[in-house]
């Protein structure tokens, strides 16, 4: 016995699996997600009374979501390579889509039309 976590062939079958594209493009998806979602939780803190509090603790949350995403496509890169290009794609496509909802949501491009006229 090697004292090993992972046989050979169950980090081979690991890799495998998660080097499938829909379910590397799926948990891609699912991390942009909540990247976007921890670094809208992260803009929360934000208050008049203590601005600088409340930026500091928006950019550690929007950072500690962009730490875990390069170390998901660092172990991509390592371990389960086929499946890097669907998980970066379902990454930027997990985090731009929802930045762009929210985008047009609050800039007011998005809101009906009363039927013209001033």
């Amino acid at each position: 016995m090697r004292g090993a976590l992972f046989l050979p062939a169950q980090t081979d079958s690991v890799a495998a699996l998660f080097s499938q594209p829909y379910l590397a493009a799926g948990l891609g998806v699912v991390l942009g997600v909540l990247m976007i979602s921890l670094t809208r939780y992260g803009v929360t803190f934000m208050d008049p009374e203590t601005p600088e509090l409340g930026v500091a603790r928006a950019v550690a949350l929007a950072s500690i979501g962009m730490i875990v995403a390069f170390a998901a496509l660092l172990m991509y890169y390592l371990f389960a390579r086929d499946g890097l290009v669907p998980f970066g794609l379902g990454l930027v496509a997990g985090f731009m889509v929802p930045a762009f909802v929210m985008l047009f949501r609050f800039s007011g491009i998005a809101k009906p039309s009363n039927g013209g006229g001033r």
